[in-house]
């Protein structure tokens, strides 16, 4: 048998004569010895550096080394093409005279691994990395090495790759992939860390206990690393994955689903909330204020039993109230009463409410991470993650008796990531940040007109908000055409209004915000660096580029400091495009820190390696993996990489 993919099915016939085919699965085999190739600089393989080939300093091998330009962001290009996929060894040869120089290392666009490229003692002196075991795939590999520090790449002799047969590439990213007989499993898919799990995330027909994974601990780490890890200020977020053993899967029922999650956000044992998929198969109304209704006072205050409470449009029939006005008359007139027991409930520490597989959508409120009273903190809540889940208001309703924010982080809680939502015309805020909360991720959510995103401090009186640390990445926020000249969004959109603390915020989209994004206040410290704006051309405003561009941030200092790096507007039509003309919103004002310095090295590799400038690729990319149910992003070695998300990007935003 010659070395190479195989593709093998079972095939049964029962006594009726009906013939069963199970999926095809592939199998690589492998005869041949390895071997090491070696690729050299202006060889077959080599295909590029952001810089020069040099030959300054002695001991490199061939004609000289490969010596990138002292940026983040430069690297070296390989094509590396190999009979059939499987796991390879890499290994560089190179030399560095100064001090560590990073490096990430992406094959066909996704991060596989990072390298430290320690100093060698000197330019001419010349040794190799250790080896590390990546994926390649069938047929053609595009291999970069890219620098994630300021000061490049080391400079690097040589490419080693040990394994079958590995060749020279072609550098155009063409090369034969090989095709199986049938159609049940196609070699260009992704290639996944476990199929398995791959097969339980993307196939919501597989329930959470019906895959060959079986212990709550197993199916946690699949959905743990699925996800992939935070970067930024909530970097050590793991949420209910306990890698040490213990946790525990929590499958929320449709039989009071909102008692079932008040029980397990109550516990600070690790939990990771999911929903039944065949419960949850069509869209189902979660609404959190229900487990109020079981106290006699509550039914007592609307002037129902505890089944009519539960029920909105059963509170409607029996006040006479139509089904079209039901939901906004419930709860902006009848639960609009701060004498009312309802608020936001406490998710405890060590939580996950991941929302992937199901249609659950939380309607009118959601939860508090941690406690306060009057700017103290009452209870601290740590390592807790939400994603992948639907939050929808009930209209916006100015200074509801309620407060009913969808996220609000608070008491000086930390270690959180918000990922991956969807906020939609949510009553109050999507994520707001207070009393001192801190260590804060939030990324690639969809925020649909929603009216004021996040409130970070909501006194100027509290110095315990001098600790607040959000980073803020790859969000999609759209305020539709129909609202874009409302006066009711003619106002402070607080992405974020930030009192005290410090933002990063980078690789966000905007569509439709006109005018004051941001407020800064008391000393707070605001970092932005590759976002992107568009607005319509075609306005009831009668706004231009040169209105947005002075008018996104012109008010946003009232006390602070603001930093905005590779930054633009462009006038766009109504699919939320890049093609107009474009504005640059760099500014500088006061003293911002470095806040990438304050990130772990795995942060900094990944956002450096991952970044993307502004234009239409940020664009789609971002379209692509913000929201419930987007793509698999960056973050995740689960995602499809960077072309093929690009290439997925929906038409338009609205």
């Amino acid at each position: 048998m010659a070395d190479g993919n195989y593709y093998y099915s079972v095939k049964i016939t029962g006594d009726d004569g009906t013939k069963y085919n199970s999926s095809a699965v592939a199998a690589n085999v492998q005869t041949s010895s390895s071997v090491t190739e070696t690729f050299e600089e202006n060889a077959n393989g080599f295909c590029s550096v952001d810089g020069a080939i040099e030959n300054d300093h002695s001991g490199y091998y061939g004609v000289g080394y490969a010596n990138t330009d002292n940026e983040s962001g430069k690297g070296v290009d390989y094509a590396i093409s190999v009979p059939s996929a499987g796991n390879y060894r890499i290994s560089f040869r190179y030399a560095n005279g100064a001090s560590d120089r990073p490096a990430a290392l992406l094959i066909n666009d996704t991060l596989a691994a990072s390298f430290a490229f320690t100093g060698t003692g000197a330019w001419s002196a010349f040794t190799s990395t250790n080896e590390i075991s990546v994926q390649l795939r069938a047929g053609n590999n595009l291999v970069r090495l890219q620098a994630t520090g300021s000061s490049g790449l080391a400079n690097i002799d040589s490419l080693a790759v040990t394994g079958v047969a590995p060749t020279a590439g072609d550098c155009n990213g063409g090369g034969v992939i090989i095709e199986p007989p049938v159609d049940p499993v196609d070699p260009t898919d992704p290639v996944y860390p476990n199929a398995d799990c791959a097969d339980l995330i993307n196939n919501d027909s597989i329930n959470w206990r019906e895959s060959s994974l079986q212990s709550d601990q197993q199916i946690i780490q699949c959905l743990a690393e699925s996800l992939g890890k935070p970067v930024g200020y909530g970097e050590k977020a793991t949420g209910g994955y306990n890698p040490n053993g213990g946790s525990k899967l929590v499958i929320i029922t449709n039989n009071k689903p909102e008692d079932q999650i008040l029980a397990a956000i109550s516990s600070s044992d690790h939990n990771w909330i999911v929903f039944d998929k065949d419960d949850f198969a069509n869209e189902t109304a979660i609404m959190m204020y229900r487990p109020y209704c079981a106290s006699s006072s509550m039914q007592s205050a609307l002037g129902v039993n505890e089944a009519t409470c539960r029920d909105p449009y059963a509170w409607c029939a029996a006040k006479g109230v139509s089904s079209s006005n039901c939901l906004v008359t419930f709860f902006n007139d009848e639960l609009n009463d701060s004498s009312l027991p309802v608020r936001n409930y406490l998710i405890n520490s060590n939580t996950t409410i991941d929302g992937r597989g199901a249609k659950a959508t939380f309607t009118f409120n959601g939860f508090k991470i941690g406690a306060d009273s009057s700017g103290a903190s009452t209870h601290q809540s740590e390592n807790v993650i939400i994603t992948n889940n639907k939050f929808i208001g009930v209209g916006h309703t100015e200074d509801h008796n309620l407060d009913p924010d969808m996220i609000r982080s608070t008491g000086e809680s930390h270690d959180i990531w918000i990922h991956q939502n969807t906020f939609d015309t949510t009553g109050d805020s999507a994520f707001d940040v207070k009393v001192g909360a801190h260590d804060i991720t939030v990324s690639f959510n969809k925020l649909i007109n929603v009216k004021r995103a996040a409130l970070h401090g909501s006194s100027d009186s509290r110095p315990i908000n001098q600790q607040i640390t959000t980073t803020i990445h790859n969000n999609l926020f759209v305020t539709t055409d129909d609202n874009f000249g409302s006066s009711s969004y003619n106002t402070l959109r607080r992405v974020p209004l930030l009192r005290r603390g410090q933002t990063h915020m980078f690789n966000n989209v905007f569509y439709g915000y006109r005018k004051d994004v941001m407020s800064l206040r008391v000393g707070a410290r605001a970092l932005l660096d590759d976002n992107l704006f568009m607005n319509p051309v075609n306005n009831s405003k009668g706004d231009d580029l040169a209105d947005w561009a002075l008018s996104l941030f012109d008010d946003a200092i009232q006390d602070g400091s603001l930093e905005i790096n590779n930054s633009y507007v462009f006038e766009s039509d109504s699919t939320c495009s890049t093609s107009g003309n474009s504005a640059s919103l760099d500014m500088a004002q006061g003293s911002v820190p470095n806040m990438l310095a304050d990130y772990n090295s795995a942060s900094k590799n990944a956002i450096n390696s991952n970044k993307l400038s502004v234009g239409t690729d940020l664009r789609n990319y971002v379209m692509a993996t913000a929201g419930k149910g987007a793509k698999t992003p960056w973050l995740s070695s689960y995602s499809e990489g960077k072309n093929n998300i690009i290439a997925a990007a929906p038409n338009s935003c609205q």
